[in-house]
């Protein structure tokens, strides 16, 4: 006499259902990317998402600082660098890491005088590009050297806030 035993394994499932979950991610990535490029037309894909807005480059008048510093939120962060004219004018500058972009902004000038912008760029945590942006305000201290700021932004539907400080 044979005893059968009848088994159902969960574990048998689970890589079933992973592999259709990835594959369902990657055919909405696909999508998300054929509605991208079908909105762009023939225009850049950064122009249509806006990420390749040109900063008008002026030369400053009198000194121009170099501003630097890092932000960091859970595993993400990116390094900060802004030109920052000490008369006051046009602020320029980048950020690189987990996000890529350009910033640009204005300065008043003097010891604690005020400078604010917008930020414009791409993150790409899954390998595909999101659009992000946000803002910025702050004071620069000439004396202590430093840019404390406040900056919220958002991509994806996502949006945050944080502060930050830049010295030079």
């Amino acid at each position: 006499m044979k005893i059968r035993k009848n088994c159902t394994s969960q574990a048998g499932i689970a890589p079933v259902l992973i592999i259709i979950l990835i594959l369902v991610l990657l055919v909405g990535a696909d999508f998300t990317y054929a509605g991208i490029l079908s909105k762009c037309g023939d225009q850049a894909i950064n122009e249509c998402l806006g990420l390749s807005e040109t900063q008008e480059q002026v030369e400053p008048e009198g000194e121009v600082v170099v501003a630097t510093g890092s932000f960091a939120y859970k595993k993400y962060s990116v390094s900060i660098s802004m030109n920052i004219p000490l008369e006051g004018g046009v602020v320029i500058g980048n950020f690189s890491g987990d996000c890529d972009g350009q910033i640009s902004g204005s300065y008043k000038g003097g010891d604690g005088g005020t400078i604010s912008g917008n930020v414009t760029g791409s993150c790409a945590p899954l390998l595909v590009p999101i659009p992000a942006k946000g803002t910025f305000t702050g004071v620069v201290w000439q004396e202590q050297k430093t840019v404390p700021l406040t900056a919220t932004g958002g991509a994806a539907g996502f949006s945050g806030s944080g502060s930050l400080t830049l010295s030079y």
